[in-house]
């Protein structure tokens, strides 16, 4: 594995100008991260605190956002999580944020409930890398090649699906996802409120049947007591003798 990651840094000749520029691997420091929050990624152990930034911090948002570029990853394998993605890369160049989806929850439950694996699974994701340069450069030489590592491992035999994104940038996945989960939320209370309706009409239809059904059996007593033929009786003769 180490091998592979050697030559894979001289072929994109990226060891020497990371050294040159003064740049090193990114190891996992979380200063810029945020648990389960898109616009940090979701592979960093522990939240940090959010705080005010001044223009130059703007100013240095602004020009690190130019400068990365953000790797499309279709197909992440069976139980892989961010934290490994992270590992396998960082060695090619540095890394910002990581951010996968995770698989279904239904076909999950489904999957558990017929005997399979507990543990979560991803199924799609993308990676910032710090240098747009670099992106382009690791997803057009690893895709649809052997993840690697150790001989026996659990991934040496899976195949990178990488694509990069020309410019796309994290905060466009931000949006994107923001606008996607505002659509299914619209969608679920329209499903809610259809539902409801559906509910009122159904929960009507029943008190109208209860009431025609009391008002049968009332009737149908009256019948088997004889009373309302007595009734129909009187009523006939009063009509009788209004006409006479």
């Amino acid at each position: 594995g180490d091998r592979d990651a050697d030559s894979g840094a001289e072929k994109l000749n990226i060891g020497d100008e990371l050294q040159s520029d003064g740049e090193m691997a990114h190891s996992g420091d979380d200063d810029d991260y945020f648990v389960g929050d898109i616009d940090a990624g979701n592979d960093e152990p522990e939240a940090k605190k959010q705080k005010l930034l001044s223009e130059k911090d703007v100013e240095r948002a602004q020009k690190t956002e130019r400068k990365s570029g953000v790797v499309y990853m279709s197909r992440v394998p069976p139980y892989m999580k961010p934290i490994q993605v992270r590992h396998m890369l960082e060695k090619y160049a540095q890394i910002g944020r990581i951010y996968l989806i995770e698989e279904d929850e239904n076909r999950r439950k489904r999957r558990v409930k017929s005997g399979g694996n507990r543990r979560r699974q991803f199924e799609e994701g993308w990676i910032e890398f710090k240098n747009k340069k670099y992106a382009k450069a690791v997803a057009g030489m690893l895709n649809n090649t052997k993840m690697g590592g150790k001989r026996h491992g659990f991934y040496h035999d899976d195949l990178w699906n990488l694509k990069y994104l020309p410019k796309f940038k994290w905060r466009h996945l931000v949006e994107q996802l923001a606008s996607e989960k505002a659509a299914k939320e619209q969608r679920l209370q329209t499903e809610i409120s259809q539902s409801r309706r559906e509910l009122d009409a159904y929960m009507k239809n029943v008190e109208r049947a209860k009431k025609m059904s009391g008002m049968q059996a009332k009737r149908q007593a009256k019948i088997d007591s004889g009373k309302e033929v007595k009734e129909m009786e009187a009523r006939t003769r009063n009509v009788w003798q209004r006409d006479v």
